[in-house]
Order: structure tokens, then C-alpha cells, then sequence
């Protein structure tokens, strides 16, 4: 783990050098070099598989086991035993697949004049660690050790037969059906959400004849190979530099200046300071737990109790990912074809719409229940001390934004502007960054990019075999035959993505949902712009809803606050939220109106 991390920190920060050497070439140079794009799909590329064993060793995967918990024991056993045989013979194919395509691949890449092969000859050394991993982890499990190995043994098996001496040959008329049922049968299992979505993916290709296994895996790195998916790296990077360098505590600290003195000051807080977060970094993650370690201790001391301090945190953590910059976005720009910048310019008013959602819900509460009596607003000096302390984090937002809006970047440009300014601000302004902690949030945040990269990369063969048996005709077809009515499509569809949101990832949710809901918006004569809002407060709120909302397990894991009592306390956050819902998608002009005033 800690050499593959270092490995890790050290592709990261290749990418950030290429990029932001793209960016000085065209400004100091009037020229730019031709190899950046080309070299930073490379480097993601490795990142991804890199550290990619890290990830689904520390279970960054989401995994579902709905099946597993409503067995009994030997059922849990026997369930078990599957997902484990299912992870292992994937990770066999991914092997065999990138070997083969490492192999098949000659010549020299025209920008970079290294040998093509080298962009993929990462993904079976990356296959064989993740064997070594599943060995590893069957043999530390004492009580198990026999079936886990077992599985491995089962899952070789398997791979021999059908792979290798092509004993058992699997035919299917229906690729499309085996491929939901592969992907849902492994996922009610407990199978991580990315292994799902490959192991269907290969076992669908097979049956049908569609893809040979290394254009699966080709598929896979083409998929990841966008240059506007290197923003979500760089944005991860540059929220982790934000909180090591002292960013964070000064948006805190002009938020307190702003509004601690309403009723439930501190948790107003909470809330503006997603804001402010939101308008610097596209993590909803980070901004959760960065305030469950700085705010709730002080909270409960002034009274409120812990699940009411998790649940403002968890509700108010969507914020990032709906005010621009946001990674959400950027996934849903690079899936829809959309303007970045005009995602940005469209998350604006809906993320402030749903903050003053948030804090009247606050104000509520906290009078009904007596938190956080209301004081005397504060006075010019006193607001004033924490502006000019928080004025170059602030400026952040006006950078990325700005630059991306009139073309002084691209959205992966902007990224890296993000980071090198949270670098410069952290080390020579508010100097409180040292340099350890930057390699070690670079060592973070690669984990984190490696995890979504290989998510979004496993989606690409899985939505291919979905095209290919023209789903999404066939899914446009059955919807405009049996409603006609644009607010009940835009309805039922809302109702969908929660549903889907309370059991799986945003991301792999919107990699599944969005090649198949879009031509329907584009026939409705729905703005894509405006569907990906819809698109992104709709899926953000699965972080709120049992039984995985993972923006509530991160402030109750970090402040020890049972998981049950913090979702009880979210519902009326929740539910004002599915109202913010329900009026960004029927009134467009909330999502377009800033959009339309400045494009």
C-alpha cells in the first residue's frame, strides 16, 4: 500500500506538471506543447491502475451485499463465496485481456515517441497485484481461510474451462439480458459496484459475440481517456491542499463572522461554509468530513446534539457538488457532450436556492428545539477581519469560474490553476501548509481519482453492450408510448435515480442512467444543461437516503454518532431538499437563467 500510494502521489503530481505546462506554454510561449493531452490520458491511464489495488483493498469500492445480509449463516457463506469466485475471475480477465491488447499494440505514439504498448502494459501488472491482494486477503481471514481460497481455486477453474480449454461455451440470443442480470445478481451479492459492471460486461460480450475481451478492456481505457475526466483528479488535489493549507479555516471563520450570530448559529455554519467550499473544490466527501472534525466537537458543547450536527453536515455536503467547480459535472459534461462552463454557470442559483432551503430548515429547528439562541448581528470591524483573511480563498472560485467562462482555460486547466493557487496561498500567504502534508493529501486524493477513473472506464463496455442491443431506442420508445407529458417523464425519472441513489455510487449510477435518459430529454425538448443539474441534485441526495448514503456514514464514523439516529435526523433536511428537487426541475429558468444571461 504505501509504495503503490507514493507511486500514486507521484503520477498525480505528473499530472498536475503537465498540465499546468500546457497552460505556461500558451501564455509565456504563444505556443503549446502537442504531447500534454496525449502525455496526462497516459498518466491518468497509470493512476488509475496504479493505485487501483488500494482502492478496492481499503473497499472504496461501494458494494451492496443486499442479498448476503438476508441469509442465514450458511447462506451468507455460500453468497460469499460467489462474490469472492465473481471479484477474482474478473480480475483473471482483466489480466488475460491486458496482456493481450499490451501485445497486440505496435508502433510509437506521434506526440509522445514512447511505444504505444506502454499505455496499457499497466493494466495486467496492475491485474496481477490485484490477485496477489485477493491471496493475501483469503489467507489473513482465519476463520474463513479454507472457502476463501477455495473461491480463488473455483474462480481459476472457471477462467480454465471457459477461457481457456473453451469447455462450456455461453450463448445468448439477448446480450442486454444477461448483462442486467449478470450485473444485478453480483450486486445484490455484494460484488463492489465497478467489478459488477466489468464481469457483466465481459460474461455479456462473450455470449453475444460483440467484443473480444481486449476490446473490453480498450473500451475501458478509452472510456477514462477524456481530457476534460483529468479536471477530477486536479480538483481532488486541490481540495485536500485546501484543507491541509488553511483555505478551509478561513471560509469557516468568515461564515461564523456571517451568520453565527442567527438562531442555530453554528450550524448556519455549517452551511455556509459548504458554500464557500463548494465555490473552490467539487468534493461533497471532503467538505463532510473536514467539518464533522472542526465543527461538531465545538457544536455539542454549545448544546447541539450530535445526530442534528451530522445531519446539517451530511445535508449541507451536497453543496459542492452542485455549486461549480464540480466533479459531478465535469462526469456529466464528459458523458453528455455539454458545455463544462455552462454546467458551471448553471449550478450557481440552484446551489443557493438549496442553501437558503437548508438554513431555514436550520432556523426552524433550532427554534422549535432551543439550539443556538440568536445575539446581535455583528458589526462592520467584526465582519471585516475575517473577509480580508478569507478574500484569497474567495478568490478561487472568481479564477476558475471566470477563466473557464471567458476561455482563458479549460475546465482540466482550470483544476490546476486550482491546485498551484492552493499551494501558493497555503505555503507564502496564510503559510500553514507544510510540505509533507501536501504528498500526503497527493497520496489521498490518487486513491480517491484512481477509484472514480476505474469507475468510469468500467461503464464504457458496460453502456457499449447496452447500445448495441438499442436500449436506449428501445427505453425512448416505451416512455413517449405511455406518457406524453413532459413533467411526468421529468417525474418518473427523478423518482428512478433516487430509488437507484439509496443503493449504488453517483457516478456509476450517472455512467448507467444518462446514455440512456438523454436522447429522451433531447426528443422532450428538455436543455441537456438543464438535465444535468436535475441530474446532479438528484443523485447527490442518495448520500442522504438509507441504506448507503455514504454523506452520512462520513460525519457518524468520524464523530462516533450511531448511523440510524443521524438518518432520522436528516429526514426534514431531506425533505426540503426533494422540494429544492422538485422546483429546479420544473422551473428551468432557476438552472438556465444564468446560462442564458451570460452565453
Amino acid at each position: 500500500d504505501t509504495w503503490l500510494s507514493h507511486l500514486g502521489a507521484a503520477l498525480l503530481l505528473a499530472i498536475i506538471l503537465v498540465v499546468l505546462g500546457g497552460v505556461v506554454s500558451r501564455y509565456a510561449f504563444n505556443s503549446s506543447f502537442s504531447w500534454t493531452e496525449e502525455g496526462g490520458l497516459w498518466l491518468f491511464t497509470w493512476l488509475i491502475f496504479t493505485v487501483l489495488p488500494i482502492a478496492t483493498h481499503r473497499s472504496k469500492n461501494i458494494a451492496i451485499p443486499i442479498l448476503r445480509d438476508m441469509l442465514p449463516s450458511a447462506g451468507q457463506a455460500a453468497v460469499r463465496f460467489l462474490a469472492a469466485a465473481a471479484v477474482t475471475y474478473t480480475i483473471i480477465r482483466l489480466l488475460t485481456a491486458g496482456w493481450t491488447i499490451a501485445g497486440m499494440t505496435s508502433g510509437t505514439s506521434l506526440t509522445l515517441g514512447l511505444p504505444s504498448w506502454w499505455q496499457y502494459a499497466v493494466i495486467p501488472a496492475s491485474a496481477c497485484i490485484l490477485l496477489l491482494y485477493q491471496l493475501l486477503a483469503a489467507l489473513s481471514v482465519a476463520e474463513n481461510r479454507r472457502a476463501e481460497l477455495a473461491a480463488i481455486g473455483f474462480s481459476v477453474l472457471v477462467w480454465l474451462l471457459l477461457d481457456v480449454f473453451e469447455q462450456t461455451d455461453i450463448q445468448s440470443s439477448s446480450p442486454t439480458v444477461l448483462l442486467g442480470i449478470s450485473f444485478v445478481v453480483t450486486l445484490v451479492m455484494g460484488v463492489p459496484v465497478a467489478f459488477c459492471m466489468l464481469f457483466a460486461a465481459f460474461i455479456a460480450s462473450d455470449a453475444g459475440d460483440l467484443l473480444p475481451p481486449a476490446a473490453v478492456v480498450h473500451n475501458m481505457v478509452v472510456g477514462s481517456s477524456k481530457f476534460v475526466l483529468l479536471a477530477i483528479p486536479l480538483f481532488i488535489a486541490a481540495a485536500q491542499v485546501m484543507n491541509a493549507g488553511g483555505l478551509t479555516v478561513r471560509l469557516i471563520g468568515l461564515a461564523r463572522a456571517l451568520v453565527g450570530h442567527l438562531r442555530g448559529g453554528l450550524a448556519q455554519v455549517n452551511v455556509l461554509t459548504s458554500v464557500f467550499f463548494g465555490f473552490d473544490s467539487g468534493s461533497s466527501t471532503a467538505d463532510a468530513s473536514l467539518l464533522a472534525k472542526m465543527m461538531v466537537p465545538e457544536m455539542k458543547r454549545n448544546g447541539y446534539p450530535a445526530p442534528f450536527c451530522c445531519a446539517v453536515i451530511a445535508s449541507s455536503a451536497i453543496l459542492p457538488n452542485v455549486i461549480p467547480p464540480s466533479i459531478a459535472m465535469l462526469l456529466f459534461a464528459s458523458i453528455a457532450n455539454v458545455s463544462v462552463g455552462k454546467l458551471f454557470l448553471a449550478g450557481i442559483l440552484p446551489g443557493l436556492l438549496i442553501a437558503m432551503l437548508l438554513m431555514g430548515t436550520v432556523y426552524i429547528i433550532a427554534r422549535r428545539k432551543g439550539y443556538g439562541q440568536a445575539t446581535a448581528a455583528p458589526s462592520w470591524v467584526a465582519v471585516s477581519g475575517p473577509l480580508m483573511q478569507a478574500v484569497p480563498a474567495l478568490m478561487l472560485s472568481v479564477l476558475i469560474i471566470g477563466g473557464i467562462r471567458f476561455g482563458f482555460v479549460t475546465a482540466t486547466e482550470a483544476g490546476v490553476v486550482a491546485v498551484v493557487y492552493a499551494l501558493g496561498i497555503g505555503l507564502f500567504f496564510y503559510k500553514d501548509l507544510k510540505l509533507p502534508e501536501v504528498w500526503r493529501g497527493l497520496r489521498e486524493s490518487s486513491i480517491d481519482a484512481a477509484m472514480v477513473g476505474f469507475l468510469i472506464g468500467v461503464a464504457a463496455p458496460f453502456a457499449w453492450v447496452l447500445i448495441s442491443g438499442r436500449v436506449p431506442r428501445q427505453f425512448l420508445d416505451l416512455m413517449l408510448g405511455h406518457v406524453h407529458q413532459q413533467w411526468a417523464i421529468l417525474l418518473l425519472l427523478n423518482v428512478i435515480m433516487l430509488i437507484a441513489g439509496a443503493f449504488l455510487d453517483l457516478t456509476a449510477i450517472m455512467l448507467i442512467v444518462v446514455p440512456i435518459a438523454l436522447p429522451l430529454m433531447l426528443q422532450l425538448g428538455v436543455d441537456p444543461v438543464h438535465f444535468g443539474i436535475i441530474v446532479v441534485v438528484n443523485l447527490m441526495l442518495g448520500g442522504l437516503t438509507p441504506p448507503y448514503g455514504l454523506l452520512v456514514f462520513i460525519p457518524s464514523a468520524i464523530t462516533g454518532t450511531p448511523v440510524q439516529a443521524t438518518f432520522r435526523a436528516a429526514m426534514p433536511f431531506l425533505l426540503i431538499l426533494l422540494f429544492g428537487l422538485m422546483l429546479i426541475t420544473n422551473v428551468p429558468w432557476i438552472s438556465m437563467g444564468a446560462v442564458r444571461a451570460f452565453f
